[in-house]
């Protein structure tokens, strides 16, 4: 009896520090955007050269993502306590504010990891003095984010 007894607390002990392990890891649900130009060939990748983005948040300070880094796409995190993300984006002197809307839901990861954040995409506005187009390519985001994910185009 003591020995079933002493297995089950090592089991036990075992299981917790594995899932411990598993609760370090992000569980932050981020958005990724992918940076698209129209051509002769048809939608094609493109790269920025020197882009800013600022997150927008009212009653918030204004928090810097990227400054003024080459990108190809850029990641960004959502606004978990409402139903809409802004974000200001600047290349070479120019600026537009993207807005995202969107819903939020959260579900259990697990007891001692909490909770998680799924974002489900609605629409996009922007302005338009650089983007000349938005597009929703997959519109749920989980924190479980995959290698080669992507949410939304935006077309320069």
């Amino acid at each position: 009896m003591k020995n079933g007894l002493l297995l089950f607390l090592a089991l036990a002990l075992i299981t917790a520090c594995a899932t411990q392990e598993i609760c370090n890891n992000d569980n932050q649900s981020e958005l990724v955007a992918r940076f698209k130009t129209e051509g002769e060939l048809g939608t094609v990748d493109t790269t920025l050269a020197a882009v800013s983005v600022h997150g927008i948040r009212p009653g918030l300070p204004d928090s810097l993502i990227y400054l003024n880094e080459p990108l190809s796409s850029m990641v960004l995190p959502l606004n978990p306590n409402g139903d809409f993300s802004i974000f200001v984006i600047e290349v070479d002197g120019l600026s537009d504010t993207l807005r995202i809307n969107h819903r939020t839901e959260y579900y259990l990861i697990s007891y001692t990891c909490g909770f998680a954040a799924l974002f489900t995409l609605e629409t996009l506005e922007h302005t338009s003095r650089m983007i000349r187009d938005t597009r929703i390519i997959q519109a749920e985001i989980d924190a479980e984010l995959e290698q080669n994910e992507e949410h939304i185009w935006i077309y320069f």
